[in-house]
């Protein structure tokens, strides 16, 4: 009996050539599908927490605020001109702490980006049916203060105006009554974090993303009452 010898098949080791060329090909041609996919969902987590940030900042501002006395004018009824500032500066200081610089920074920047404060006072009738609203004050200088002293497209005037108040009040077949309001709201312009070209057209130094926070609180100092809070 005599044994036999297998020979290397010529045809396996160009096959195998092939087999891995191509799997390189597919591997070329999916990366950069890959790189812009992973990019983009970093990129919008990075967006999100910004939100996030402003948004945490807004509540603050409006809770903080919502218990300080705002000191109205007796002539006109106007808020202090200090309150708002302060209310300002302290939501500004929330989203870029002076006292910690190595944290994460969000400066609002003039001529983009702005803080709207609105201090009001709606007095209703009950005497009809349904309860109706009869007036909604604004205790300020203008309809709402700016903490820039601009607009423009990209920071448009506030979201709340007597209308929007009236419908908020009565949101799900709720009755109005007389209520004090402080609402608190940031425009902020997203750049981008990782700033790479294929991101850029959605956000950009140049071109930002326009993140928009507000925040509605109670307040007794511009409740209509018969007489002032001490």
């Amino acid at each position: 009996m005599t044994g036999s010898r297998i020979g290397k098949n010529p045809n396996i080791e160009p096959k195998r050539l092939r087999r891995n060329g191509q799997s390189m090909v597919e591997f070329a041609i999916t990366l950069p599908i890959i790189i812009l996919l992973f990019t983009g969902m970093v990129e919008f987590g990075f967006m999100l927490n910004t939100y996030l940030s402003v948004q945490d900042a807004v509540r603050a501002t409006a809770r903080r605020f919502s218990t300080v006395n705002p000191s109205l004018d007796e002539n006109d009824g106007n808020a202090d001109l200090l309150f708002f500032d302060n209310a300002a500066e302290y939501a500004i200081d929330l989203l870029a702490p002076a006292g910690d610089p190595q944290s994460r920074q969000i400066v609002l920047e003039d001529g983009r980006d702005n803080i709207l404060i609105s201090l009001i006072g709606v007095e209703v009738d009950e005497d009809t049916d349904p309860v109706s609203v009869v007036s909604v004050t604004r205790h300020s200088e203008g309809e709402y203060y700016r903490y820039f002293d601009q607009e423009s497209s990209t920071n448009p005037p506030t979201a709340y105006s007597d209308s929007s108040i009236e419908a908020f009040l009565t949101a799900n077949g709720a009755e109005p009554s007389d209520s004090g309001l402080l609402i608190v709201e940031i425009y902020y312009g997203y750049e981008g974090t990782l700033n790479l070209p294929w991101t850029q057209p959605f956000f950009s130094p140049d071109d930002p993303a326009m993140l928009y926070v507000s925040a509605v609180m109670p307040t007794i100092y511009t409740k209509p009452l018969d007489q002032a809070i001490p």
